[in-house]
């Protein structure tokens, strides 16, 4: 589980009590189409497909595509907290192939690169049409599309879902439901791998919420829990987890029918 939260400061506290204050309306919006959503309506439904706000209030997409303007806003390059990041992402996965993965909040790219190479076919999809357009250069071997997650869910199952510090934007009805849809894409025996720092920057959610979701879900076996200590800004840490759906198991055999399974996935050094 994880330790105490970092120490957040006045100014952190009150940057983020100001975007809460300013979003406040604009969440209360969303609820009831939010519900609406949740009573079975197919997500594509153009009444709220594209409608981001529904979805990520606050840190949404007008934010995300004003600071995708320019080109490789976070400095990932040279940025030692996102390195060390993607280095503990890619050995927490090493030794092992994906048939489908999806990667949420991909941005420009730079983790998808590491990605393609474990895995059959790569979908990234980011909030900012900026983003995803870089990321296609990036990485022609995968696809990527601008979409709001979760009220627009890409097609299909996956093996492997990724969210590197991404899912904190979401509001809390945002991040249990998102959560739940996530899990539900995974195929048996998938993984959602997700890895969150720690820090205040003014976002509506935190890494302890969406770690905290993520451990005490039902249904699921947590294969890796880590803090992080020390890294980021600040040095104030991460989380990591690595949990998975269950396997499937072999039918029973019926006279005059063929009996399905499906293999158990193939352990790793990480331990799962």
């Amino acid at each position: 589980m994880a330790g105490s939260p970092p120490r957040t400061s006045p100014v952190d506290l009150a940057r983020r009590a100001v975007r809460r204050t300013l979003s406040g309306s604009v969440r209360a919006a969303a609820t009831p189409v939010r519900a609406l959503a949740r009573a079975g309506r197919d997500d594509a439904d153009p009444r709220w497909a594209g409608t981001a706000w529904i979805w990520q209030p606050g840190w949404g997409k007008g934010c995300h595509d004003r600071l995708y303007r320019s080109a490789n806003p976070y400095g990932i390059d040279g940025n030692a907290y996102e390195q060390q990041k993607y280095d503990r992402v890619l050995d927490a996965l090493a030794g092992r192939r994906f048939g489908r993965v999806l990667e949420v909040g991909c941005g420009e790219g730079d983790l998808s690169e590491r990605l393609a190479g474990v895995t059959d076919e790569l979908v990234g999809v980011d909030i900012s049409d900026a983003a995803v357009a870089r990321a296609r250069t990036r990485v022609p071997s995968a696809t990527f599309e601008t979409r709001t997650l979760p009220g627009a869910m890409p097609e299909g199952t996956f093996d492997l879902i990724v969210c590197t510090d991404v899912l904190y934007y979401w509001e809390p009805v945002t991040l249990r439901v998102g959560v739940a849809r996530l899990l539900e894409r995974l195929r048996p025996g998938g993984v959602l791998l997700a890895y969150h720092y720690r820090g205040d920057f003014g976002q509506i959610g935190s890494a302890d919420a969406v770690h905290a979701l993520l451990r005490g879900h039902t249904g699921t076996r947590g294969t890796v829990s880590e803090d992080c200590d020390g890294v980021g800004p600040g040095g104030v840490g991460a989380l990591f987890d690595v949990v998975t759906v269950p396997a499937a198991v072999p039918t029973v055999a019926v006279p005059g029918q063929r009996v399905g399974t499906v293999d158990l996935p193939r352990r790793v050094d990480a331990g799962w």
